[in-house]
Order: C-alpha cells, then sequence, then structure tokens
C-alpha cells in the first residue's frame, strides 16, 4: 500500500453507478490510487499509534497537577466550585448526536469515500448480474464472504469488458474492507494475513494479480510529469509568469506555491489561506513563512501525535524574479486575509492587480497547471500534482537530501518521496550513453611517425644564439623527450 501508483481508475463507473452520480467522471484527476492506499495506512497509524498513548504517574493524577495555572492535589475537588462553574462561559454549548456524526463524516477524506461507493456499487452491480441468491455484503458469513468475494474477484470487469489491472482490484478489495468497518463488521479482515478463515481467498486474489500482470495488464504507470528548470525559463520568456495581471500573477504564486512549499495537487490548494503565509526577514534576507494545517499526510488525530505539521521558510534572492515580492503583492492584493485563490479581475487605470471575493471554483483551480503549461508550449502529463513533483524532482537533481526533500513535501517515509523524484534528461541521456554498444570508430594502435632531425642540420651550438637572438620560430613540427636525472 505505499508509493505512486496508477490504477488506471475505471472513471467511466463513476457516472453509471448511483449514488455516485453527482461526480463528475472528467473533473476527477487527482483521485490516485496512492492517496487512497495512503490514507488506508494512516488509518491504521491511527490505531497503531493509540499504543503509544499511556498514562504517566503524573498525568494519570497521583500526584499534583497543574490545571489552569492552579496546582490542586489528585483527589482535592471541591464540588462547591465546581457547581458554580458549571455555567462558565469557558465551555461551548451541549452538542447532539447529529453534530458529533457531522463532524466526524465532515473529517473523513472525500477520496477515500469516493473509493468506497465506486467498490461497492460494483460489487453490488456484480451481485445483481449474477442473479442468484447473494446475501447481503455486510451480513455473509465467513464462508460465505471468502468465496462470492473469490468469484467477484475473477469475473469483475470495467464497463468495456475489459479486467481490471491487478492494483484496481487490490483497491476494489479496500474499498469493500472499509465498507464493512463502516458499518461495524470488524471481524472479516479478509486482507489480514493473520486472519487464517481467508488465506484461501488471498491465494486466489494473489494468483489473479500474477495471471493479470502476465497478460500485460498494468505494467505501465502514468504519472505527472514534474516541469525542469529549462521549462520553467521558458515560461518566464514567454511571459506566464510575471505580474502585468491579476491571473499572470496568480497562476505564479500557484506554480511556486506548489513547488517551494511542496503543496499537493488540489486539496491543500482549496482550504489555503492568506494568514498562512506571513512576510519576514532575518539575518539572511527575506522570507515567506508558510504554515501547514490539515493535509493528506497529516490530519492532527491520534495517529499523528507525533507528526507536525509544514512550517517552512523560503528565501529568495533580490532581483526581478524575488518571490518575496511577488508573494507580498499577491497577498495585499486579497488584504492579507481570507481565501487565498478568489476570482481575479481585469486592471483599472488606479489599480492593475485587483480580485473578487468570490473564490476560485474547483474545476477552475484544478486545471491550473494544465492551463500554466498550455500557456507556456509545455508538451507532456501536466496535472496540479506536476507541482509537487517538480519540488521534489528538482531538489533530487540538485543532491539535497532525502531528509530535506520529505521537509518540503510532506512524506512521511522515505519510500513515498523516492517515487516523487524524476531523473532529469541529461541524467537518462548519460545513463544511456553509458550503456550503449561501443562507438564504431578506427583504431588506433601505434603514434604517427615521427620526423627525424639530422644533427649535422641542426647545429648544437647555435641553440641558445638562436633562441635569445631570433624572432622567428626556432622549432616547428618538433616533439620533444626530455629525461632529467639519470
Amino acid at each position: 500500500m505505499d508509493g505512486e501508483f496508477d490504477l488506471n481508475f475505471d472513471f467511466d463507473l463513476l457516472a453509471e453507478l448511483a449514488p455516485i452520480d453527482e461526480f463528475l467522471v472528467n473533473e476527477i484527476d487527482d483521485i490516485t490510487l496512492s492517496q487512497v492506499c495512503e490514507t488506508l495506512e494512516c488509518e491504521n497509524a491511527a490505531f497503531e499509534g493509540l499504543l503509544d498513548l499511556s498514562l504517566t504517574p503524573d498525568s494519570a493524577g497521583c500526584g499534583a497537577m497543574d490545571v489552569d495555572g492552579i496546582k490542586t492535589g489528585a483527589m482535592d475537588v471541591d464540588c462547591k466550585d465546581s457547581a458554580s462553574t458549571s455555567s462558565d462561559s469557558r465551555f461551548g454549548q451541549p452538542v447532539s448526536d447529529d453534530e458529533i456524526f457531522k463532524l466526524i463524516k465532515d473529517q473523513e477524506n472525500v477520496n477515500t469515500k469516493n473509493n468506497t461507493k465506486w467498490a461497492m456499487n460494483l460489487f453490488e452491480k456484480w451481485r445483481a448480474n449474477r442473479r442468484e441468491n447473494i446475501p447481503d455484503f455486510k451480513l455473509m458469513t465467513t464462508e460465505q464472504m471468502s468465496f462470492w468475494l473469490g468469484r467477484f474477484v475473477m469475473e469483475a470487469r470495467k464497463r468495456d469488458g475489459t479486467e481490471y489491472p491487478p492494483r484496481s482490484i487490490y483497491l476494489i478489495l479496500c474499498g469493500l474492507l472499509r465498507y464493512l468497518k463502516d458499518n461495524g463488521v470488524y471481524d472479516k479482515n479478509f486482507l489480514d494475513e493473520n486472519n487464517g478463515e481467508f488465506t484461501d481467498f488471498r491465494k486466489l486474489v494473489d494468483a489473479r494479480m500474477k495471471s493479470l500482470i502476465d497478460k500485460g495488464f498494468g505494467c505501465s504507470l502514468k504519472q505527472a510529469d514534474p516541469i525542469l528548470p529549462k521549462d520553467e525559463e521558458t515560461m518566464w520568456q514567454k511571459h506566464v509568469f510575471g505580474k502585468e495581471s491579476a491571473e499572470q500573477l496568480q497562476h505564479t504564486v500557484f506554480f511556486y506555491a506548489c513547488k517551494v512549499f511542496g503543496l499537493r495537487g488540489y486539496d491543500e490548494h482549496h482550504d489555503l489561506q492568506c494568514e498562512q503565509f506571513t512576510i519576514g526577514e532575518d539575518s539572511a534576507g527575506r522570507f515567506i513563512q508558510f504554515t501547514g494545517r490539515a493535509t493528506k499526510t497529516y490530519k492532527g488525530g491520534l495517529g499523528h501525535l507525533n507528526v507536525q505539521s509544514k512550517n517552512l521558510r523560503h528565501h529568495s534572492s533580490p532581483g526581478d524574479r524575488c518571490l518575496v515580492d511577488y508573494f507580498e503583492l499577491y497577498l495585499g492584493s486579497l488584504g492579507n486575509t481570507g481565501a487565498f485563490y478568489r476570482r481575479p479581475l481585469p486592471p483599472t487605470d488606479e489599480e492593475q492587480i485587483r480580485f473578487r471575493q468570490q473564490v476560485v471554483g474547483v474545476n477552475k483551480l484544478k486545471s491550473f497547471m494544465k492551463t500554466i503549461t498550455q500557456k507556456g508550449g509545455l508538451k507532456g502529463n501536466f496535472t496540479n500534482h506536476s507541482g509537487k513533483r517538480t519540488c521534489a524532482t528538482q531538489l533530487y537533481m540538485n543532491g539535497v537530501s532525502e531528509q530535506e526533500i520529505m521537509r518540503r513535501t510532506g512524506h512521511r517515509c522515505e519510500k513515498s518521496v523516492r517515487k516523487y523524484k524524476k531523473s532529469s534528461e541529461q541524467i537518462e541521456m548519460d545513463v544511456s550513453k553509458i550503456l550503449d554498444p561501443p562507438m564504431n570508430e578506427p583504431a588506433c594502435d601505434t603514434d604517427p611517425p615521427r620526423k627525424k632531425i639530422k644533427s649535422e642540420n641542426f647545429p648544437c651550438e647555435n641553440i641558445l644564439h638562436d633562441l635569445t637572438n631570433s624572432n622567428k620560430a626556432v622549432f616547428a613540427n618538433c616533439n620533444f623527450n626530455i629525461s632529467i636525472g639519470n
């Protein structure tokens, strides 16, 4: 469940199956298997993280506690004081079950929810197509689940009738397993290697995935391309970047927010606020300070108690392309508060850079990188995810350590960040030249014959005189061997 995979999502299926019709297929360009699988890892890590929580004698109340600056004994509780402050404004209003349910649902990853719906709807369509008395999935016994899931894995097809790649099958099973957990079924983890009741099912899945690889399914990976320095320079030369208009400035700030701070394709940009950026100056010069919030790799829950959000400081050299100046101008145009991406307005005689209060739409924001690269005339697979790959790739090309790359991109393990790094064209060309066959060039085993000089035609006694008194060349087309010592 690691890495950046292209599981060739059957997004057409999303539009076909209810109740996912509200998700427009051609607008989902950032849902990748890596996001879903990494989310699963984070969910599992949340429960594992609870093992690290323990009560020390102080925190368990076996001693004095400091509560709001007041030291109290462990059992020293004044009921009168407690009653008198029961209506203190420091506490919120009583919450309802609906509010708690909504809070939990709002914090669920949208891509994860989409994957769960997709997987379950696919299973239900297969179940209806079978026209047999197949039990409700969440009500199946272990034996029934192992049997019917095995048939489903063997028979599931895309809408066009082609077989799913192996990683897509795995993703579908992850969605079905999450559906069981969402419905309170925790004793049927068919993907758990320690669950012996599903051993035969896992063997079938393993064999099925291997057979699909043998057929050529899932052997190619489709990833967003990074933007290399020469392409970046091209976009500056073509005035894709700059501050001549509000749109041009917004595109510049968007790209460098991706590249400099390693922001993710869409989700991190959508909720970005001006207050997360600060312009400052220290002994090293002017800088942009970025303070991150919740992301895919950092949710801030129980599983992330030992993980911190991004807190990055970027210094920029003075000049025409000083990023501090660009961000300062952009933030100032937005009033330094509120949503970071708002709709640009045309310039006026009084004000050149202007923005509406209305935020940039979801579809527009998702197409920013594609719009930028098209204006620059770049060729390749460029999506908003290209920004994060650009950050990792350019740092890798310049020899920056993986630890620092991870700090910028927000990855939590080396294995994940390595999949973001891509060799430059020059590195690939150098490797190709090394591995190419030897060049078919004529061999030169011996030196060309040397011209011998007869001593009688070149008297030794006149050498010093000629060297010191002649303005003409004394030696021409000659080879000298000088030996010093014995």
